[in-house]
């Protein structure tokens, strides 16, 4: 039997033939490794696009991003807000017996959750999770649920870092780092602070909280700005945990 690829007359039985029609053996071992490596990749896109936007902003983390809930989103977490926002009914002061510091105020967000945000700031919303925006447009305060199961408040911000360091110029970090101890805080906390050049030669700093809610809900609240305003984003961020409750409509 003639055979076009070899060029060769072979007998049917030919032993060069019978070998070109073996099946090539991956070894186990090989296959395994594959897997895991793929895994952990896919473990940390999930993470960042929990709170990363796609303008170079925050974001948490982690697109995803919809589920902390973060959020770095990266998309990366954008620290302006999306252009895909939509307009949602303007939250209304909650009355209640302690009342945030001057300069602030406390909202009942129709995200599910009460926090207090700087006043004046705008709301937007979009598959990223809840922006509250500066007038100037440089600082923002994004609030995102991990949805995501199986995804701790560490290994969000894990992932978060991760595609910083992977697609951010200037990246420079702190942490991530499990939080306790802090008056009021969840146990199963965590926080990411970063910093980054963007687009317009402008640095920004971000500092990153994730954690889990008395409900079981998994939570990230992010606060950016420039970074020449730090720490004022985490004062920022401050407040608005010391005033953050789940569970509003």
């Amino acid at each position: 039997m003639f055979d076009p690829v070899s060029g060769r007359w072979e007998h049917a039985g030919s032993p060069q033939r019978a070998a070109s029609r073996l099946p090539v053996r991956v070894p186990r071992r090989t296959v395994v490794v594959a897997a895991a490596v793929g895994a952990v990749l896919v473990a940390g896109a999930v993470g960042s696009r929990l709170f990363l936007g796609d303008d170079g902003g925050e974001p948490v983390a982690g697109e995803p991003q919809p589920s902390v809930s973060a959020p770095v989103t990266e998309p990366e977490p954008s620290t302006e807000p999306p252009s895909e926002t939509s307009s949602a009914p303007t939250p209304t002061v909650t009355p209640t017996g302690t009342e945030p510091p001057a300069g602030y105020r406390t909202v009942d967000d129709t995200g599910g959750f009460t926090i207090a945000v700087p006043e004046g700031w705008d709301r937007t919303e979009s598959g990223q999770g809840v922006f509250y925006n500066a007038p100037d447009g440089q600082s923002l305060l994004q609030v995102f649920v991990v949805r995501e199961p199986g995804l701790t408040p560490y290994e969000a911000l894990s992932g978060v870092s991760a595609d910083g360091r992977a697609n951010k110029p200037g990246y420079e970090e702190t942490g991530p780092r499990r939080v306790g101890g802090e008056p009021g805080a969840p146990a199963d906390a965590a926080e990411l602070v970063y910093a980054y050049d963007r687009p317009d030669g402008t640095r920004r700093k971000v500092v990153d909280r994730a954690f889990t809610a008395p409900d079981g809900t998994h939570y990230a609240v992010l606060v950016a700005g420039p970074d020449t305003d730090w720490p004022r984003q985490r004062e920022h961020l401050r407040v608005a945990l010391q005033f953050f409750r789940p569970g509003t409509s």
